[in-house]
């Protein structure tokens, strides 16, 4: 007799199911382990530039050292420049590029520098491309330039106290136009102290107050304020300015200081004790601006 095998189909259907279930099931999870990656646009921004619309404005020198990268209210990141990053977004977008700043000359204080307009670049991004933006800033036009001290016609800095002071040059030295400050130590001038000569009224509404300044020195020097209140003064020298052999640029911010003091008025403070170290100590100053927002 011929035996015929048995079909096991109990045990068969049920393992089929059990395969297919099981395919279906881990695949949609690799997808979920290991998703497709999207590709970046990249973009670029070496060096800013400023927009000056008026004399009263000043220098267009900046040293803006930092972008804040928006798209839309939402921010992509804070960047040294120059720099190349990527950017995970794709198709038309508008890219608000925020001049940022070193406050107080300080690396780990990086702010977004409140008195520039942001530049804004409407751009079609596609993955791979780079773009490249070159921001463009201006002053808000609610910013108020209580001084804008160049020393081309004139020295707004007088003598407070020492052998010496804050005086024009048109050496070879200045940074831009025909003249700078100058203060000069030696064995002769061994200290010098001086104030503007004009005394600027403090209003605590809150507004950022600031010192932009050029300047360039072989040794250390101080700037601060002198708080005039109810027939008395005093000083306050909250800035030490490091040496720097090339030109540079500097952002103080006086907002909390004038805001802790509350004075009536206040004038700015610049002093220097001669470093015993340096043959002659020479520290070359332009551009102070102190500025506000209304």
């Amino acid at each position: 007799m011929q035996l015929v095998p048995r079909l096991k189909t109990p045990f068969t259907l049920p393992l089929i199911i059990i395969i297919y279930l099981c395919v279906n099931f881990v695949l949609p999870s690799c997808n979920l382990i290991n998703p497709v990656e999207q590709i970046p646009a990249y973009i670029q921004i070496d060096s800013p530039s400023i927009n000056i619309v008026s004399t009263v404005q000043g220098t267009a020198s900046q040293r803006v050292s930092d972008a804040w990268i928006y798209i839309g209210n939402s921010l992509q990141g804070v960047y040294e420049m120059p720099i190349i990053f990527p950017l995970l977004k794709d198709g038309t977008q508008n890219i608000v590029v925020v001049g940022g700043v070193l406050q107080n000359g300080v690396a780990g204080t990086r702010i977004a520098y409140p008195f520039f307009y942001p530049d804004t670049f409407v751009v079609n991004l596609q993955p791979k491309d780079t773009y490249h933006l070159k921001p463009i800033y201006s002053y808000k036009p609610g910013t108020l330039f209580l001084l804008n001290e160049d020393f081309e016609f004139g020295n707004n800095f007088i003598k407070l106290s020492g052998d010496t002071t804050l005086i024009r040059t048109n050496s070879a030295d200045v940074f831009e136009g025909g003249f700078s400050g100058f203060l000069k130590l030696d064995s002769a001038f061994v200290f010098g102290e001086c104030k503007s000569a004009t005394n600027y009224t403090f209003t605590n509404n809150g507004s950022p107050i600031y010192i932009e300044m050029n300047y360039k020195c072989n040794q250390k020097f101080e700037l601060g304020v002198l708080a005039n209140t109810s027939g008395s003064s005093i000083k306050f020298y909250n800035w030490n300015i490091t040496p720097k052999e090339e030109w540079s640029k500097i952002y103080l911010n006086l907002t909390e200081v004038l805001a802790s003091i509350i004075p009536d008025d206040y004038n700015i403070l610049i002093r220097v004790q001669r470093d015993t170290s340096v043959a002659t100590s020479e520290i070359f100053i332009d551009n102070i601006k102190l500025i506000t927002l209304q």
